[in-house]
């Protein structure tokens, strides 16, 4: 798997290339039996890059997403499936699951086992909603613009706090843990 290294002071932080984790989704929709296609397969990512820039602070992914006229687009998945006239199923057939680390594993497969049963068309509402950070971006031009990380972060930490069901304890961004921070920040 393709991995990104960026230095920050003395902190070690890797990004997966954007393709990798799609071929992880594929992968789990083989060994699971449930259907995936192409689109299911780029909002996966879209989705599993939201949550994780919520949850963990960093990019999963190095590349940006962009804004096109119908939805997220990550184009290297995009141009990937769109030139690739074989079964989607068969794009895997080299790719190495414990190329993944096991806490990035276990995160993918919360987030397969989360959105899994939704369709591409599901999914694509899910991305474009009003107040989504594609309709926030893509309202304000119709042209290719980049979704920025912090936009795409704001809005899956809102879900997060939202849906107490993602929370842990131990998770830096918990309710508990914002209203202690906030009481700090405040005081």
């Amino acid at each position: 798997m393709d991995r990104v290294y960026l230095f920050l002071t003395s902190y070690l932080i890797y990004m997966y290339n954007a393709l990798s984790v799609a071929h992880y989704f594929v992968s789990a929709s083989l060994h699971s039996d449930i259907p995936i296609t192409p689109y299911k397969a780029e909002f996966l990512v879209y989705f599993a890059h939201g949550w994780h820039l919520a949850i963990d602070g960093r990019s999963l992914i190095s590349e940006k997403v962009k804004a096109w006229r119908h939805g997220p687009v990550i184009e290297s998945i995009h141009k990937f499936y769109n030139k690739s006239k074989t079964n989607i199923h068969a794009t895997v057939e080299d790719f190495d699951i414990n190329e993944v680390k096991e806490r990035d594993r276990e995160f993918l497969d919360g987030i397969w086992l989360y959105y899994n049963h939704l369709n591409e068309i599901e999914l694509l509402s899910l991305c474009t909603d009003d107040g989504t950070p594609w309709f926030m971006v893509h309202e304000k031009s119709s042209g290719e613009l980049i979704i920025d990380n912090q936009r795409i972060k704001q809005h899956y930490r809102l879900l997060h706090i939202s849906n107490p069901e993602f929370c842990d304890l131990d998770d830096p961004i918990s309710v508990d843990n914002l209203q202690v921070r906030s009481s700090v920040q405040v005081g």
